[in-house]
């Protein structure tokens, strides 16, 4: 299923004219992949390219050159977002290579996301969207994704939005959420939809609901082998449900807030099992990874500034993908350890103190803040009263129950010696 790659045609210069001489002399070079390359059937009947460039953390400076190379490489979805702050930009570049004659609109993938501030309210959904289309300059998107299951009240000046603006989450709001998004489809503005960071007790709540219309077609979710999610996995194969991974490669490049989630975080390149299987490939640790999730069914959306790799991540991945042997493929779903690069865009959302990663993910053992010292008084006193009024109350009942008793074999001793007379003495001794 794995189209084959061609060889690379030059190693990348040093600086922006370099950068540009690279692509130029790519495109020359390697012709695109022959459409449509490795893809997932989606509900709608769509196929979704199972490699796409991913757009996060590209600055808008840098956006020009990364998606020429994207497209020179044969990338046809763009993973998108308002919230990445480039969407016009994006718009801007693919509209000119669009107006070169260098791609069409029919061959491109186009995925965006509405932010939680927007997702709460069937309005903001559709503003939200209007906008997108304007930015990308385009009538549809192929794919629309709730960003976050949760709300967040619009206008919080800071990320992580202050507590008093989170609405958190709930199966009822997500699907109203849901409803809006519906809509959008029937209206013809978005191809297919899903959504993203959702976990399975969540997704299967939402696939529950008999008022469904339209289905999910792809769940994004952070996957990679130290966070394989085996149980989303299997419920979405189950249901039809397209799964698409982003930070693949670990998001070494992450920013400084993502690093200070947690004590540590692991390198995923330079794991001593993924070195092992790269070298016995003669691949990059960065093929391996991605070619994991292509032979285990899942899209991919690795993102790069530089050419080169954004060839790479590509063309070598196609390469190796069907290389790789079932024991190193399962000898890569043992790294599995439920680490998350990104966690700090759950703990962001916290609705309430003291929540903990998998109460965010996916309603799991909620850890509830300690309440204050009034706080705890209160309860216990609420506790008291209970307790001595259920009390009281048992007892009460107690009492009576035992006083019929009483009253009943009374009734019942009378009965019974009115059915016999008394007896005359006997003469007999």
């Amino acid at each position: 299923p794995f189209a084959a790659g061609m060889p690379g045609a030059s190693r990348r210069m040093r600086g922006a004219p370099g950068s540009l001489l690279f692509v130029a002399v790519l495109a020359r070079a390697e012709p695109p992949l022959a459409p449509p390359g490795p893809t997932l059937l989606l509900h709608s009947g769509a196929e979704m390219p199972q490699i796409g460039f991913g757009t996060w953390g590209v600055h808008k400076r840098d956006v020009d050159t990364s998606l020429r190379a994207a497209i020179a490489a044969g990338y046809r979805l763009f993973d998108l977002a308002p919230v990445y702050n480039n969407e016009k930009e994006i718009g801007q570049t693919l509209g000119a290579l669009q107006a070169e004659g260098v791609v069409v609109r029919k061959d491109l993938f186009l995925t965006s996301k509405v932010p939680p501030a927007d997702a709460c309210d069937p309005g903001l959904v559709r503003a939200k969207l209007d906008q997108t289309l304007r930015d990308l300059r385009t009538e549809y998107l192929d794919l629309y994704l709730v960003h976050w299951p949760f709300c967040v009240r619009p206008g919080a000046p800071s990320w992580p939005p202050p507590l008093e603006y989170q609405r958190g989450y709930s199966p009822a709001q997500l699907r109203d959420t849901w409803r809006s998004m519906e809509l959008l489809v029937q209206e013809g503005k978005a191809r297919a939809i899903g959504l993203a960071n959702i976990g399975p007790n969540r997704l299967a709540a939402l696939l529950r609901t008999s008022d469904l219309v339209v289905a999910p077609s792809v769940v994004q979710v952070e996957l990679h082998p130290y966070n394989t999610l085996a149980s989303l996995r299997a419920l979405c194969a189950d249901r039809r449900i397209a799964v698409t991974a982003y930070a693949s490669l670990g998001s070494a490049a992450r920013p400084a807030k993502y690093h200070a989630a947690l004590d540590a975080h692991p390198v995923l390149l330079s794991d001593p099992a993924v070195l092992t299987v790269a070298s016995a490939l003669r691949a990059s640790a960065s093929a391996v990874a991605l070619g994991w999730a292509l032979r285990r069914g899942i899209a991919v959306i690795p993102k790069s500034i530089h050419p080169e790799r954004v060839h790479s991540n590509l063309r070598e991945t196609l390469r190796t993908a069907p290389r790789l042997s079932e024991s190193q493929l399962s000898n890569l779903d043992a790294l599995d350890r439920r680490h998350r690069f990104l966690a700090a865009g759950f703990l962001g959302y916290a609705w309430r103190e003291g929540m903990k990663m998998e109460e965010l993910w996916d309603d799991g053992p909620a850890q509830p803040a300690t309440p204050s010292a009034p706080a705890t008084v209160a309860w216990r006193g609420a506790w008291l009263v209970i307790v001595v009024a259920v009390t009281a109350l048992c007892i009460a009942r107690a009492c009576a129950q035992r006083q019929s008793d009483r009253v009943a074999r009374r009734l019942s001793f009378g009965a019974a010696l009115d059915r016999f007379p008394p007896r005359r003495p006997s003469l007999v001794a």
